[in-house]
């Protein structure tokens, strides 16, 4: 089906947006483009606009359909594993674009589930690799929108990617405005309380930072942060575990297990001591009894910048005012959440 001409110039704007704001491409350099099915037609755009500056693109296409049929072939040694040529071409590589595939929607009822996530190991020598590299890379979060994003999100695939893609468009500048007012009211040490309704969550702030800005700049290169979402928008600090006391209620949140549309988790010594769920008690017990022990712990908390980007989209935790909990595996999300920072506010009810 062919997209609409606003729905192409839409992507035609961002695809330029990202080429020469994000990754700041220069004429001679080399880029690389790995998509998948639903990713082509922007992939397209990322191509002519790499030629327009004059960069050297490359198109490295994953099908769908033979993924899901060669997983169950390949030798558990040999699943989920880069091979000599990957790493060769991410060497080789000033700048990088994926668009990953919809791996909820339709690799989950297609695949069992050890051998789909041992398929995915991958990810970890893959960014090993770039950050060795130092290639600027970014990740189209508009790929993970697969056929259960209806059911999930109650909102169809065309309108989640849309809005996926205006949010793309954000002022980049104001994010990084944003996320320097916000890293500077996170001090390490600091005692930070998260309120949301009907619950209240303290916790002491540790050294580590990581801010996705939109933009992959100098300073990214040398901290490893250097492949950023889009739409862009967070600040990550991690957390002292054993700090973290109190209960956290969280909004609708996507799991590997399904949505789970309301819960609250309760924490004690650091640990999650228990946790409720008035509609979604099933997925959620399924979630607690997959979590390894190290992820019963707390370990970050996020804030979102990006000012275009809704809640309930599928990039929950980029949403400016969205604050973000990580434990059991998940970042539990909420929109209605103040967080305070040694007693000054820094969110109040979703606010910035």
């Amino acid at each position: 089906m062919k997209p609409s001409p606003q729905f192409d110039e839409l992507q035609r704007s961002v695809a330029r947006k990202v080429l020469t704001e994000s990754l700041a491409l220069k004429k001679s350099e080399s880029l690389t483009i790995e998509t998948w099915n639903n990713g082509l037609a922007f992939a397209r755009h990322l191509v002519l606009e790499a030629r327009r500056i004059g960069a050297v693109p490359l198109t490295v296409f994953e099908d769908e359909d033979a993924y899901v049929e060669g997983v169950p072939l390949v030798p558990k040694d040999v699943l989920g594993k880069m091979g000599r040529q990957e790493y060769r071409l991410i060497s080789g590589t000033d700048a990088y674009v994926f668009i990953p595939g919809p791996v909820l929607g339709s690799f989950s009822h297609r695949l069992p589930r050890e051998r789909l996530l041992a398929s995915l190991t991958y990810g970890d020598a893959w960014y090993k690799a770039a950050a060795k590299a130092k290639l600027r890379g970014v990740r189209m979060a508009f790929g993970y929108i697969g056929e259960d994003a209806p059911s999930l999100l109650g909102r169809s695939i065309g309108s989640i990617v849309t809005h996926q893609l205006r949010a793309s468009l954000v002022d980049f500048a104001e994010v990084g405005r944003r996320a320097k007012r916000v890293l500077a009211a996170l001090p390490e040490g600091g005692r930070a309380v998260v309120k949301t309704p009907g619950s209240e969550l303290s916790l002491s702030l540790a050294a580590a930072r990581e801010v996705d800005d939109g933009v992959v700049d100098e300073k990214d290169l040398e901290s490893e942060n250097n492949v950023c979402y889009m739409p862009p928008g967070f600040v990550y600090a991690e957390v002292d575990p054993g700090s973290v006391s109190g209960t956290f209620s969280f909004a609708p949140t996507v799991t590997r297990f399904g949505m789970i549309k309301d819960g609250t988790l309760e924490f004690k010594d650091g640990r999650v001591a228990s946790w409720r769920s008035g509609s979604s008690a099933p997925a959620f017990a399924k979630l607690a009894a997959a979590a390894a022990e190290g992820a019963r712990r707390a370990t970050a908390v996020t804030v979102g910048l990006n000012p275009l980007l809704k809640y309930g989209y599928g990039q929950n935790g980029n949403s400016a005012g969205v604050i973000g909990l990580r434990a059991l595996g998940v970042s539990f999300t909420t929109n209605r959440a103040s967080l305070a920072v040694e007693g000054k506010a820094l969110v109040s009810r979703g606010r910035l």
